[in-house]
C-alpha cells in the first residue's frame, strides 16, 4: 500500500500543474485527459484496501460505495479548485472520467461472481470505449494533417472539424464547396467577437509565402471579416500579431494573405513563421446572426 500511496501522492500535483497547454496535440490532451482514469481508478483501490484492512468484517461492495463517493468528492473538489488556477479550467467530463475509474477497479477486481460481474465488466468496457474516442479522432486526425499538410483544411473528412473553434456552431456541409464536396458551415453570433480558429495544425510555415482561404457568404448584404495569426511568442496585444479586414460579398470570396505581410506584422518585432500558432476569423457586434461556408485552408 506505500507503493499505491506514493504513486498518488507524486501523480496529485499533475491535476495542477504541467500538461500540453492550451495548444498542446489533440492526441496529448485526449491521453492526458484519461489519466483521470488511471489516478482515480488507483485511488479507488488504495480505499478499498484501506476500508479492508480497518473493517475486515463488511463486504467489499459497501467500501467500494464508499469509495466512489470519496473519489466524486475529491473530482469535484479539484475541479473546484482549478477555476482558481492560472490555466485551467473545470471540466465535468473529469468528474465522468474520474467515476469511471473507479468502476474499473470495482469491476475487475473485486465485483461480484455470476452474470453481473459479466454484465459490469461489458459496461465498462463500452464506457472505457467512448473514453478513449477522442484520442483515437485526434490520432487519426492529425495523421490525416500530416499527409494533407500545406492543406490546412478543406473539411473532406468529419475529423476535420476538431481542428476548429467556435463559440457558435459547426458542422461541415455538403454540397456548398470550393474545393472537393464539403466546407465548414461556421454560425456567427451577436457576441462582441465571434468566428472559427484554427487550432490544430502544421506551424512551420518559413517555406511558404502565401496563406489561402475561400469563404462563401451566402446572403447578399456584404459583411467585414478580420483575419488574425499570432505566433507562441504573442503577447495577447492587438500589435504584435498579424490583423487584416476583409469585405464579404455574396457569393465565394477567394483571399490571398502574404507570409510577408504575416510575419512584419507586430510592431517591435518579427512573426516566427516556423511557430504559428493560431489563426482566427471573426466579425465583431454583429445586429443579428450570419452564417458564412469556410474552405480551401492551404498554403503555397
Amino acid at each position: 500500500m506505500k507503493i499505491l500511496l506514493t504513486t498518488l501522492l507524486c501523480g496529485a500535483p499533475f491535476f495542477f500543474y504541467g500538461g500540453p497547454g492550451a495548444h498542446g496535440s489533440r492526441s496529448f490532451v485526449a491521453l492526458w485527459d484519461l489519466g483521470h482514469i488511471l489516478f482515480f481508478s488507483l485511488t479507488s483501490l488504495w480505499l478499498v484496501k484501506i476500508f479492508r484492512y480497518r473493517f475486515p468484517g463488511r463486504s467489499v461492495s459497501s467500501f467500494f460505495l464508499k469509495a466512489f463517493l470519496i473519489v466524486l468528492v475529491l473530482g469535484v473538489s479539484v475541479e473546484g479548485v482549478q477555476m482558481y488556477s492560472g490555466d485551467r479550467s473545470p471540466d465535468i467530463l473529469d468528474i465522468l472520467r474520474n467515476q469511471l475509474g473507479a468502476l474499473i477497479t470495482f469491476a475487475f477486481l473485486y465485483s461480484q461472481k455470476g452474470y453481473k460481474k459479466i454484465v459490469l465488466r461489458c459496461v465498462v468496457l463500452i464506457l472505457v470505449g467512448i473514453a478513449l474516442i477522442p484520442l483515437m479522432r485526434g490520432g487519426v486526425d492529425e495523421w490525416i494533417a500530416r499527409n494533407q499538410f500545406p492543406l490546412l483544411s478543406d473539411f473532406e473528412t468529419g475529423y476535420e472539424v476538431d481542428r476548429w473553434r467556435s463559440n457558435g456552431e459547426l458542422r461541415i456541409e455538403k454540397g456548398i464547396a470550393r474545393h472537393g464536396d464539403r466546407s465548414l458551415r461556421v454560425q456567427m453570433t451577436t457576441h462582441k467577437y465571434s468566428g472559427v480558429s484554427l487550432k490544430y495544425f502544421q506551424g512551420d510555415w518559413r517555406e511558404f509565402s502565401n496563406l489561402f482561404f475561400s469563404v462563401y457568404l451566402p446572403e447578399g448584404e456584404s459583411l467585414e471579416l478580420n483575419c488574425r495569426v499570432h505566433d507562441s511568442a504573442h503577447s495577447n496585444y492587438y500589435n504584435d500579431r498579424f490583423n487584416r479586414k476583409y469585405l464579404l460579398k455574396h457569393g465565394w470570396n477567394d483571399i490571398e494573405v502574404s507570409l510577408e505581410d504575416i510575419k512584419n506584422a507586430p510592431r517591435d518585432r518579427l512573426l516566427n513563421l516556423t511557430d504559428v500558432e493560431n489563426v482566427t476569423l471573426f466579425v465583431m457586434v454583429q445586429e443579428r446572426e450570419r452564417v458564412i461556408y469556410l474552405d480551401f485552408v492551404y498554403l503555397e
